[in-house]
């Protein structure tokens, strides 16, 4: 008895902190594919020329596929869901578009929040998991502002 105390006090601890390893392990993996995007976008772009200028300023628009057009800002993804957002396969930008709006985009295991939000810190645009204890701080955050080269963080204090 004395051993099934000893191994429940110390293999229940880790198997229960399985969801927050699992939830950490998916926010830096999105970090990476989000930074890869970029990278990606960069290259589109170096080879294929700025894309379809946009109505506004240092705005254009450039084919991923056949289907799939971002809104690129000054040469990175714009920071909308069909800018960086759309960096996440299976986003489906909702009806109406979703420029200027910080609403939530929900993609597979993670929503996507714009610019503006109260959901990612910084009010940048990121991604989020939903159910970890603290949503804002398990995240995937955007920062750019137009110049510069973007900023992507993976915040993991919350899962």
């Amino acid at each position: 008895m004395v051993i099934l105390g000893i191994l429940a006090a110390v293999a229940l601890p880790k198997m229960i902190n399985f969801g927050a390893s699992a939830r950490i392990a998916s926010i830096q993996g999105l970090a990476g594919s989000v930074k890869t995007s970029i990278s990606l976008v960069k290259s589109i772009t170096a080879v294929r020329g700025e894309g379809t200028p946009g109505s506004q300023a240092n705005i254009t628009f450039v084919d991923l596929d056949a289907a799939t057009k971002m809104r690129v800002w000054s040469g990175y993804p714009d920071r909308w869901c069909d800018g960086i957002g759309i960096a996440l396969q299976g986003t489906k930008i909702p009806t109406g578009g979703c420029y200027l709006s910080p609403s939530a985009v929900p993609t597979g295991d993670y929503t996507f929040y714009g610019y503006g939000n109260s959901q990612i810190p910084g009010g940048d645009a990121g991604w989020r998991i939903e159910n970890a204890p603290d949503p804002k701080l398990c995240s995937v955050q955007y920062t750019y502002n137009g110049s510069g080269v973007p900023v992507v963080t993976a915040n993991t204090s919350g899962c």
